[in-house]
């Protein structure tokens, strides 16, 4: 008896992640899996239960997230509907050092609850961390359902903060052979790499043979190192050396997160990492990179720019001491200590994005608002903070040309530097418009409007390449046998629509989503399914 399938998707173009070029035909799917892939309903292959009409549209693999944050947030927002809407099916998440598990009660407290406070917004009433080892915390989502499939790698910092705790200082050989053993604990459970934030405290205290000698047990269970490396400015191509070395010492393939070069003086140095990268492949290290495609990366001024030694303060604290020149002229020493890395010395690199109630200033870098205002970068920043009541948000900027050379290279992939969200955010943290519009920004600006690369070039960075990179061998390309993630699209129509002031605006174009054979996102809106799956490896 020939298998009913549950549904066809009929006579659109196929496009199916390889870099090949697109064909016309239907896919029928049946069990979660693609089963047809050519005529259906022909006698051969009975009809399905439920008809899409692909006429005029394209049909791709579901797009694969290679840097995401949804892992702090798909346990509140497990139906992630802004990842839904703009088509992707699979996320690489505990990016940038940080991960949800494993997790001791201690490191709750101290650590990770100020951790998705500051950076999702969830609190204690949202949220009781309710495992510890890394295989409890995939059983959870799992048995809670979610929306997207989740690639889970575990993060850096947390197992520093965990044993060696959150002082900067190096790790004893004790302690890190404490930390190999959790982290291979966790691969034994499942979790499929591991990932750094060389920028940030704890874990960018560790050196580098430290940080080798936890990507070694990464090598018996095939899994990932990927790091958001050191410097993204003008010691960029040392720190994207840290990552080769990484690689090739520990013998593991290796990934850049967000590649770009940050502020004006930074110009054009993504074509030697670039290179970089190139030779370290030819050499035989398995290297690549991501990229989310804005020329900036939006921030809170005050949290995230200048005073982040503050952010336990009261509000009131705050101003008082915004206000108070004693504080400023403090604030100002600090920033002469530490020229390299602070705000206030590198005012063309940000841009004011918002200002309440300094509207007139919005668009300029702060440099030229402090112009504006004639006093120095430090004395303009806490002027626009006290008149926006500290919501003044800031971007760091890239050069679009950078961002269209990293987005092009064969090397790259494609990530939303994100987490998945459903309905609302809090208005205490600052979304993004690569929140929702990653994805169709991709698809529809660079490759149909500003011509960057063709869609097939497009789909296959966000689905086939990913997915070999990271052993999905049943998803990331469309074809029978595989699971059926699969985007339905205008691919005349597809656009991202959210801005820096309007971040959670969906896109257009998008007709279907399916995550696992079920549909979970049509006619612009989530259908309430849970058909995702915390994708752990077989060991």
């Amino acid at each position: 008896m020939k298998q009913m399938l549950s549904w066809v998707i009929r006579g659109a173009e196929v496009i199916d992640g390889t870099g090949g070029r697109r064909f016309s035909a239907d896919v029928g799917i049946a069990g979660g899996r693609i089963v047809r892939l050519g005529r259906v309903g022909d006698g051969e292959v009975p009809p399905a239960e439920r008809v899409v009409e692909g006429e005029g549209l394209v049909v791709t693999p579901g797009f694969i997230d290679a840097h995401s944050h949804s892992d702090l947030t798909l346990p509140v927002h497990n139906h992630a509907e802004s990842s839904l809407c703009q088509g992707i099916t699979t996320e690489v998440a505990g990016s940038c050092g940080w991960s949800l598990a494993p997790c001791k009660a201690e490191t709750q407290r101290a650590v990770l609850r100020n951790l998705l406070r500051s950076l999702t917004g969830i609190g204690p009433k949202d949220l009781r961390l309710a495992w510890h080892s890394f295989g409890e915390y995939a059983a959870y989502l799992s048995n809670r359902g979610i929306g997207t499939n989740l690639y889970p790698v575990l993060g850096q910092s947390l197992l520093r903060a965990h044993v060696v705790g959150t002082g900067k200082r190096k790790a004893t050989p004790a302690e890190i052979a404490a930390m190999k053993a959790m982290l291979k604990e966790a691969m034994m459970e499942g979790c499929r790499g591991l990932s750094t934030g060389r920028s940030y405290r704890p874990g960018g205290s560790a050196d580098t043979d430290e940080i080798v000698a936890l990507a070694e047990e990464l090598r018996p269970f095939d899994g990932i190192y990927t790091s958001h490396i050191k410097n993204e400015s003008a010691e960029s191509l040392d720190a994207v050396r840290e990552v080769i070395e990484v690689g090739r010492r520990a013998g593991v393939k290796v990934q850049v997160s967000h590649h770009k070069s940050v502020g004006p003086a930074s110009k054009g140095l993504v074509n030697e990492s670039l290179s970089l990268l190139e030779r370290a492949r030819a050499e035989g290290v398995d290297i690549n990179c991501d990229v989310y495609p804005y020329a900036f990366a939006q921030v809170f001024l005050l949290r995230d720019g200048l005073v982040p030694h503050w952010r336990n303060l009261s509000a009131e604290k705050v101003k008082a001491r915004l206000a108070d020149p004693e504080h400023r002229a403090g604030l100002r020493a600090r920033a002469e200590k530490n020229k390299a890395g602070d705000l206030t010395q590198k005012g063309a690199d940000y841009l004011l994005v918002a200002a309440p109630g300094a509207e007139r200033l919005e668009g300029l870098d702060l440099a030229e608002v402090a112009g504006e205002s004639g006093t120095d970068v430090l004395d303009a920043c806490c002027d626009i903070l006290l008149k926006s009541d500290l919501e003044a948000r800031i971007a760091a900027v890239m050069d679009e040309g950078d961002v269209q050379t990293v987005l092009r290279h064969p090397l790259t992939m494609v990530g939303t530097d994100a987490f998945a969200i459903d309905g609302e955010m809090p208005g205490s943290v600052p979304l993004h418009p690569r929140h929702y519009g990653t994805f169709p920004r991709v698809v529809g600006h660079y490759a149909r409007d500003t011509g960057l690369f063709d869609l097939e070039t497009a789909v296959f960075k966000a689905t086939g390449l990913p997915a070999a990179k990271l052993g999905l061998s049943d998803r990331g390309t469309l074809r029978e046998g595989n699971w059926a993630d699969l985007v339905l699209f205008d691919a005349a129509a597809i656009a991202d629509r959210a801005t820096g002031k309007h971040p959670t605006l969906r896109p257009e174009g998008i007709r279907a989503v399916f995550v696992n054979g079920e549909i979970a996102y049509a006619a612009g809106a989530p259908k309430g399914v849970l058909a995702g799956r915390v994708l752990l490896a077989r060991r």
